[in-house]
């Protein structure tokens, strides 16, 4: 089979393994896995969570390259995705991000950076790396994620594709709840708390030649 029709072929089962890696009731699809480039995930956040910290004296930043940017309601937060995998087998998902979001109050500096979108534990969430005050807490999972519609893997005439993700929900953990609250010597925080509404776009793109 030739490289062009080889990369259609992979790409055009990538839309049932796309919607499958990502929880939806899609059977998986015999295809190799591919990889994910020149993206990012953006995240609109609610107004009643910016509002709560704002009553708890929480300033919200930027860690770069991520960028926060205020809108007319609330703000929303955007992070670029340097690489990912996506794999029919399982199906298995993980998408990585530069950059992060800060959480300030006082002289306490909460910074919640390399956040990972992933399934490869059988639930689809998105962990971050926790820092209080520059010293590292750990990796937690920060955010449950649930989908409100298909993801979408659009074939281009180049040969590569592009995995849309859109109307993905994020409430707080538990974990992540617990982690601020201890920090911040409050209880405001808890599981299920709204956060904000997600999108993902991203290059699929078959590097490894596999």
């Amino acid at each position: 089979m030739k490289l062009t029709a080889l990369v259609r072929t992979r790409i055009a089962a990538l839309a049932v393994v796309a919607s499958a890696a990502l929880g939806a009731a899609v059977p998986a699809a015999a295809a190799p896995s591919v990889q994910l480039t020149k993206g990012a995930t953006e995240v609109a956040l609610y107004a009643s969570f910016v509002d709560a910290l704002g009553s708890l004296g929480v300033t919200p930043g930027n860690v770069l390259p991520g960028s926060l940017i205020p809108t007319t309601t609330s703000a929303k937060v955007a992070f670029p995705i340097p690489t990912g995998e996506l794999d029919a087998s399982g199906p298995k998902l993980e998408i990585l991000h530069s950059g992060g979001l800060t959480l300030t109050a006082g002289g306490t500096r909460v910074a919640l950076t390399s956040f990972i979108i992933e399934n490869l534990g059988g639930n689809l969430r998105l962990t971050g790396v926790v820092k209080a005050n520059d010293t590292i807490v750990g990796r937690i999972p920060l955010f449950r994620i649930v989908l409100t519609q298909a993801p979408e893997v659009i074939p281009s005439s180049g040969g590569d594709a592009h995995l849309s993700i859109k109307g993905a929900k994020l409430t707080l953990t538990e974990t992540a709840a617990n982690a601020l609250n201890g920090v911040f010597g409050v209880t405001a925080f808890t599981k299920g708390f709204p956060i904000g509404v997600a999108k993902v776009s991203a290059t699929v793109r078959n590097l490894d030649g596999g």
